[in-house]
């Protein structure tokens, strides 16, 4: 079943039957499982005879299976929620008897079952090649939607009906930045937003643009090392050693800093490559399929760093991460020494 398809369901109250609800998109999961709540259990007081949440691991198929088989009260429809089940991992037994769950509810027509699973729990596949698992399930009654990272495009729609909600002014390359700063999750991103939001009409603005992202919105790792990349390619020393100072305070570990490190001038090299080719940016964005905001940044970077020096900083991260991990200078001072070499 595709999300479309999920949605005319709930549009029309048609919401009986079994869904698995998998993918990454977490937010997204919860947001339609809430929609289905609200038809199933209409009156809160109810909500104890028309619902059912089982959690975790340690549940017994056969206490779902009563919960399915005792009628609501006060609605049209019983929701039996088990949220977090470990199928990929779980006994074959456990998986039959799941699958023998959707086969139940065609004698309980009232009956909505909703399996809310971990990305990590349980692997559907893709559309056009599911998992034997996915294809076991979808065969025996399940509703299988799998719930996709979003991209960048989909993302920026998204913040846009969100602001535009909040009666907020945000071009797609402010919101391109604020997935850059913040990050792909859209439970952060909503935080943001209504972060944002606030400041916005506390200060009478009614717009955002990339001055309020990079001073009210929280950062990623990945973000935060492409800042001291950039103080770095800028050959701004002191500017590195606080943006340094500014991820110890916050008690990043230095390892993953160091990591994220290499990956940048990764990422960095790979575009150096690229305008040595000849390529622009469109051709990037298509080569590359990156965020336009970092994508912009990124060229500026390489153009100032050069292929060579870009290597050169690649290989020498290598090197020190290598030494990190066998017994030489590790922590914070690998990437002082680091900084101290090529500024």
């Amino acid at each position: 079943m595709t999300v479309s398809e999920l949605k005319a369901k709930i549009k029309s109250l048609d919401i009986a039957g079994a869904y698995i609800f998998a993918g990454e998109e977490d937010y997204l999961k919860k947001y339609y499982l809430d929609e289905i709540a609200k038809i199933a259990c209409p009156d809160e007081a109810f909500a104890l005879f028309s619902r059912a949440i089982f959690e975790g691991e340690d549940v017994s198929v056969q206490d779902i299976a009563e919960a399915i088989k005792s009628p609501p009260m006060m609605s049209d429809f019983k929701l039996v929620e088990w949220r977090y089940p470990p199928l990929d991992a779980a006994f074959e037994s456990t998986k039959k008897a799941v699958a023998e769950l959707a086969l139940l509810l065609a004698e309980y027509p009232y009956a909505v079952l909703v399996l809310l699973c971990d990305a990590d729990a349980f692997d559907a596949g893709t559309a056009k090649r599911p998992s034997k698992l996915c294809q076991r399930l979808a065969k025996s009654g399940f509703n299988v939607i799998n719930f996709e990272r979003s991209t960048d495009n989909q993302l920026i729609s998204w913040l846009k009906r969100h602001f535009d909600a909040e009666g907020i002014a945000a071009d797609p390359s402010v919101l391109s930045a604020l997935i850059f700063r913040s990050g792909h999750s859209m439970h952060i991103l909503k935080g943001e937003v209504d972060k944002l939001s606030a400041y916005a009409k506390a200060n009478s603005l009614g717009a955002i643009t990339k001055s309020e992202v990079e001073l009210i919105a929280s950062s990623t790792l990945e973000c935060d090392a492409f800042a001291l990349s950039g103080a770095i390619s800028d050959k701004r020393r002191e500017a590195a050693f606080v943006a340094l100072m500014d991820m110890k305070m916050r008690r990043i570990e230095p390892g993953a800093v160091l990591a994220t490190l290499q990956r940048v001038f990764s990422e960095l090299t790979a575009v150096a490559l690229l305008l040595e080719e000849g390529k622009d940016a469109r051709d990037m964005e298509a080569a590359l399929g990156w965020n336009p905001y970092k994508l912009k940044l990124s060229i500026a970077s390489a153009k100032k760093w050069g292929l060579s020096r870009l290597t050169e900083a690649k290989e020498r991260l290598r090197v020190l991460d290598a030494e990190s991990k066998s017994g030489g200078i590790s922590g914070y001072k690998t990437i002082e020494m680091f900084i101290c070499q090529f500024i």
